[in-house]
């Protein structure tokens, strides 16, 4: 390799070392822009609260959730915060064993009863077509049928009400304390 050769290398080494070490230099100035922004807008915020009551700065630490969560009855306890998807899901609720609901989506075949109709337990209440079979709704009790939601040819979304059947004797429904929320460990 010739000296001439040599040195030219030596220069593109250079250049390239310059090349990242401009371009490392401007990803510092936008990240120095960015946090001169968030100093910006956090001091502003500051002076918005200070603006405001304590009551009201109390009020917005009140609004942060926490939970206690204890593994063991002995055990410590952890402070935690809900999640957006925790806080905006649907509770949990017992179901009712008198609403008769889809359990996949379907249209509704033929209705067999009509509203104030007696059906025993295994009584044909009315077809069900999902998935392209034709499935036989039964009625699990006996009872009345108080109401009719759907119609002839409707689509129902999987856990959609169809029917309300009024059972002809009381459901024995033992309250248990134990939830998803308080398993009976925490004070």
């Amino acid at each position: 390799m010739k000296m001439s050769e040599k040195r030219d290398l030596v220069k593109k080494r250079l250049k390239a070392k310059e090349k990242e070490l401009e371009k490392k230099r401007k990803e510092d100035e936008k990240i120095a822009k960015k946090l001169k922004k968030e100093e910006k807008r956090l001091s502003k915020e500051q002076s918005k609260n200070h603006s405001k009551t304590p009551k009201a700065h109390s009020e917005k630490q009140e609004k942060i959730k926490y939970d206690i969560l204890q593994i063991f009855t002995d055990a410590r306890k952890y402070k935690t915060t809900y999640t957006k998807k925790y806080i905006n899901r649907v509770p949990w609720k017992r179901p009712d064993p008198q609403e008769i609901k889809s359990i996949i989506p379907g249209v509704v075949t033929s209705l067999e009863v009509k509203v104030g109709d007696h059906v025993q337990k295994g009584d044909h209440i009315m077809t069900f077509e999902a998935m392209k079979m034709l499935n036989l709704v039964l009625a699990p009790f006996d009872g009345v049928v108080e109401t009719i939601l759907v119609k002839e040819g409707e689509k129902v979304p999987k856990g959609g009400l169809m029917i309300y059947l009024k059972s002809d004797r009381e459901f024995d429904i033992t309250e248990d304390f134990v939830t998803s929320d308080d398993l009976g460990l925490v004070e």
